[in-house]
């Protein structure tokens, strides 16, 4: 399964694409799936635009560093991440403080799923800039990826703390949640990740799941009602998960 890039608003990035696994709460063969954001403009916009090269012997040109990021954007927007790469690292090489190349280039890896190369630059900018709340969304989203679930609940926490109204951040806490036995919590963050995007078709495929998974049967055919409302094909994974019956509490 695959997503379309969400379409970039001012300085905003295309989001990112998470796989979502069969996880402990019994998930029951449904395979979810859910993005992450990129941030937008770098948080610390002067550092990142006027720092020294590589070399220090002289300051990266703005202009130069703009190109090289547009151009690595075009490409990520037409799926050609190694070429995005590329853009990406003249960003980080004319300028290595600059916090919005570490972004991109943990974006672009990540999109590649070679997960310690994305992580290496999320810290990167990170460190760089500690209240970049793409960086820590984006970083969760890895330590997922790489089942470090305490690690992503986290990051992702912090992404909130920073930008509580991203859809993305509380989707991706949900998940660590999930696949952690807390679903109670997981479900709070799923409903606020749609409170904030109805349209995130795989929270709502996630939380009908764990409503069923709760003996919660109404609520998790309301969310497949909802699907079905959508034109999601998300709809014949619910329908599929709640026709096996919800158990637990009601």
């Amino acid at each position: 399964m695959s997503f379309k890039q969400v379409p970039p608003k001012q300085n905003r990035l295309n989001g990112l694409m998470v796989a979502l696994v069969a996880i402990s709460v019994s998930l029951s063969g449904c395979s979810l799936m859910q993005k992450l954001p990129l941030p937008g403009k770098p948080a610390d916009s002067a550092g990142s635009a006027t720092s020294s090269t590589a070399s220090g012997s002289e300051k990266a040109d703005p202009k130069a560093l703009k190109a090289h990021l547009d151009a690595g954007n075009a490409k990520a927007k037409a799926g050609q991440w190694n070429e995005a790469i590329l853009e990406f690292q003249q960003v980080v090489a004319m300028d290595p403080r600059n916090v919005q190349g570490h972004v991109q280039l943990g974006w672009a890896y990540a999109e590649l799923k070679q997960w310690d190369e994305a992580k290496q630059h999320l810290i990167s900018a990170i460190a760089l800039s500690p209240d970049n709340p793409g960086a820590h969304a984006n970083l969760a989203w890895v330590y997922a990826e790489k089942r470090r679930w305490h690690d992503a609940q986290e990051e992702a926490k912090k992404a909130i703390d920073l930008d509580p109204k991203n859809a993305y951040s509380h989707a991706t806490l949900a998940w660590a949640y999930q696949s952690t036995g807390q679903e109670g919590l997981a479900i709070a963050e799923y409903e606020k990740s749609l409170e904030l995007d109805p349209k995130l078709e795989n929270s709502r495929l996630a939380l009908g799941v764990a409503y069923c998974n709760q003996g919660i049967a109404v609520r998790a055919q309301e969310q497949l009602n909802q699907l079905i409302k959508q034109g999601s094909p998300k709809a014949t994974e619910l329908q599929t998960r709640l026709g096996k019956g919800c158990g637990g509490k009601k």
